[in-house]
């Protein structure tokens, strides 16, 4: 358990509902995460979720109720800046991201030469392969998203991510409840972004949310969230 800060990289796994793959996503890192300390954002989970990881020795927030996957990103950024951590990564609980990629998404960072660094699973072979429907949603998004702000970007939902204080201390404060990730990069004119290759994996056990319905669902709230927040820019 995170009792002082240890490193100046404070890793972030918001969950629900994934007591089949946290216990494997936990010794994963620690065999290949590096120097980094772990959080994990327990996002109102009804089975042995919470649990497990208190097992492993690993920090945990609980959430009392399910307040989505931004809500959850955004506790962690907090948590980060209350206890002075320089950087963040993060990913996802359901073991699709492999570790051995932290290191590349955060090497832009530490040295410097952008805020935030994007895992991108198209700019690298994957032995897991989306869903026909999320793919086109994914494009769709894409396109919105350099229309919107004229930069291009490959992998919008990607929810594997590092960055520097000055963009998680914005992210604190400011942040989508449901989907952080595209919201993000409506924000490209403040932070200097940029997208790293990783792969991704095959989930290991239980059943992802996002069903082929709910890709549909998933892409018109990103793409409402989207225009929402360029309104407010305005």
């Amino acid at each position: 358990m995170i009792t002082e800060r240890k490193n100046d990289t404070l890793l972030i796994i918001p969950v629900l509902n994934e007591e089949h793959n946290i216990g494997r996503v936990l010794e994963s890192l620690r065999l290949k995460a590096g120097a980094v300390d772990i959080v994990v954002i327990n996002d109102g989970s009804n089975d042995k979720t919470s649990e497990i990881v208190e097992s492993k020795g690993i920090f945990i927030i609980n959430h009392v109720f399910n307040m989505g996957i931004g809500a959850s990103f955004q506790t962690g950024c907090c948590f980060a800046l209350k206890n002075g951590y320089d950087y963040i990564v993060r990913i996802d609980g359901d073991g699709q991201h492999d570790p051995v990629f932290i290191k590349d998404v955060l090497n832009p960072v530490k040295l410097e030469r952008f805020d935030i660094a994007i895992g991108s699973r198209f700019l690298k072979e994957s032995e897991f392969k989306s869903s026909f429907t999320r793919i086109i949603g994914i494009m769709i998004i894409s396109w919105v998203l350099r229309f919107l702000t004229g930069k291009k970007v490959t992998d919008p939902t990607s929810g594997f991510c590092a960055m520097n204080k000055k963009a998680f201390r914005f992210f604190a404060t400011h942040c989508a409840e449901d989907y952080p990730e595209p919201e993000i990069l409506i924000h490209h004119r403040n932070f200097r972004i940029t997208e790293v290759p990783i792969a991704l994996m095959k989930r290991k056990g239980g059943n992802s949310s996002i069903t082929p319905l709910k890709s549909v669902y998933y892409m018109y709230k990103v793409l409402f969230s989207l225009f929402v927040s360029i309104l407010r820019k305005e």
